[in-house]
């Protein structure tokens, strides 16, 4: 009976300490889209003077940083300017996720580009490296005393990352070793932090966790895309595929990015990515369809409890068209922002405080 109560009071901090529920936004474009001017408006048309303190009042509970090593010109996201972006999310007591990229520029199955920095290393070198950039990085935070809540060690890594190195084209072997060492240097400096790999959809998810896990590295947390355009539609397959997957790796599931279109009209000349065709039956691209499919998902994903679902966050809420309205170098997510073309509060903001 003692063991038994001891053994209940080792696990209770565990299980305590996965019980989430976050409400996130990824707001790398924020600093960027202050910079060209942009005044984020609430809905009744009134400027918001503190967009990071309206969006936690609004219920954010969670914010993803992304962070590139040396970003390409005409990017952001250096480790200073994350720096700077987490000291002001933490003073709003916000917790935060850090999205290494471990490229230069954006990693995704389709690119995954070793820092130029890191260029002619044996394996032995990259790893090293790796662990001391991270070391360097998150120590930073320590000292000015901001604590992630989660961090995620590459960005939707399904072929692996930092090429050749960490491909999976042979194997999950030396992917597993990248990450279990970054996964160790995390522990070392935050052993609270939550360590998350993140794929780029729920289908693909199965086979390549139970490669990671065979070559020797399972995360505290799986994370994935979800998006209705290229993945998964039905809300009720979302959900099975959620739970299955949450079950077969023993871990929980966080959705790291999601989101849907409000309109497929355009606020600037640059491509959209979100057009005709790709709504979810029953969800039109309008304020209110947005509203309501987040408002579905939300639900659905939050009946599935904290040991399965940790929740979920919306990407790019904040890159509206900022360059004017002939750029073709400005948001192709404009129409799936959280704001309107005059930069006004969506509905779907209503769904970061729902029940």
């Amino acid at each position: 009976m003692r063991l038994f109560g001891l053994f209940i009071f080792i696990l209770l901090p565990i299980f305590g300490a996965f019980s989430q529920d976050w409400r996130g936004v990824d707001v790398s474009f924020l600093s960027e889209m202050e910079g060209d001017g942009v005044v984020y408006r609430d809905e009744y048309g009134v400027d918001i003077d503190a967009p990071r303190e309206w969006m936690a009042e609004q219920g954010v509970n969670l914010v993803r940083l992304r962070v590139w090593h040396n970003p390409y010109p005409n990017l952001r996201n250096s480790w200073l300017g994350v720096m700077r972006e987490a000291a002001k999310w933490d003073s709003l007591d916000v917790p935060i996720l850090l999205d290494y990229h471990f490229s230069d520029t954006w990693a995704d199955p389709g690119h995954q580009v070793i820092p130029e920095a890191w260029e002619g290393m044996t394996f032995e070198e990259l790893e090293d490296a790796m662990t001391c950039w991270l070391h360097c990085t998150l120590e930073a935070l320590n000292v000015k005393g901001i604590e992630p809540a989660m961090v995620q060690l590459g960005n939707e890594i399904d072929p692996g990352m930092m090429f050749p190195h960490g491909s999976i084209e042979n194997g999950y072997g030396s992917l597993s070793q990248l990450l279990n060492a970054g996964h160790g240097i995390v522990e070392q400096i935050f052993p609270d932090c939550k360590v998350a790999v993140h794929v780029s959809n729920l289908e693909t998810a199965p086979w390549f966790f139970e490669g990671l896990s065979e070559a020797g590295y399972t995360p505290d947390v799986v994370a994935v895309s979800q998006y209705s355009k290229w993945h998964l539609q039905d809300l009720g397959d979302i959900s099975d595929a959620v739970a299955s997957l949450s079950q077969t790796t023993g871990a929980p599931v966080f959705i790291a990015e999601t989101a849907y279109a409000w309109t497929t009209e355009w606020s600037d000349w640059t491509d959209n990515l979100w057009w005709v065709g790709d709504e979810t039956p029953g969800y039109p691209f309008s304020p209110s369809g947005q509203w309501a499919y987040m408002q579905a998902l939300n639900t659905a994903l939050n009946d599935l409890g904290p040991e399965v679902c940790l929740g979920w966050c919306y990407w790019a809420p904040d890159w509206v068209a900022s360059q004017g309205p002939t750029s073709v170098e400005g948001s192709a997510w404009e129409n799936a922002a959280l704001f309107d073309f005059e930069w006004g509060a969506l509905p779907a903001w209503e769904v970061f405080n729902a029940p």
